[in-house]
């Protein structure tokens, strides 16, 4: 992606672009239906993470899964995943797969990262989740409904498991 789609994509991420008047209700977690994760791709462990964060979030729920990849070089993953060149040189998503995933109406849709980046944010402003969930930050409070408050060096299965414990928390 070119520096002026850089640009562009950062003046598309404005949070204030979420119809928030008009927004639904967040639905207590035991009733939800449909949840979605968001990740950056970084390593196998971040993976085995995600699927017991998966698991503890019950059977009964439907999960999808967006994984992006930030770097040119391909990855395996177990989810769908978008990688740098799904980007236009304007820094519109040009993937199907995404489209789909920001088209879902979520009950909830959590953020598995300990950092944003301009693909991310532009998939949270445009999704139509009713609550997103996400590290809570300075920068995250303009994009997530609901924070969670941890240290990054607790690392990334704690962060799961305050997710959880939160969302379900929920009523």
């Amino acid at each position: 992606m070119s520096v002026l789609g850089k640009k562009i994509l950062g003046l598309l991420n404005n949070p204030s672009k979420r119809n928030k008047k008009g927004s639904p209700t967040i639905v207590p977690f035991e009733e939800s239906k449909n949840l979605g994760i968001l990740y950056t791709w970084s390593d196998n462990k971040k993976e085995s993470a995600l699927t017991e964060f998966i698991s503890s979030l019950g059977e009964d729920k439907m999960v999808d899964v967006l994984c992006f990849n930030p770097t040119k070089t391909p990855v395996s993953s177990a989810y769908p995943i978008i990688d740098i060149s799904s980007l236009s040189n304007l820094g519109k998503l040009n993937s199907d797969i995404a489209q789909k995933f920001i088209e879902t109406s979520f009950d909830y849709i959590f953020h598995f990262d300990f950092e944003m980046n301009e693909v991310v944010k532009s998939i949270l402003v445009q999704t139509k989740a009713k609550c997103r969930v996400g590290l809570h930050s300075n920068e995250g409070a303009r994009y997530y409904e609901l924070m969670i408050g941890i240290n990054k060096s607790a690392g990334i299965s704690n962060f799961a498991e305050q997710m959880a414990k939160y969302v379900k928390a929920i009523r």
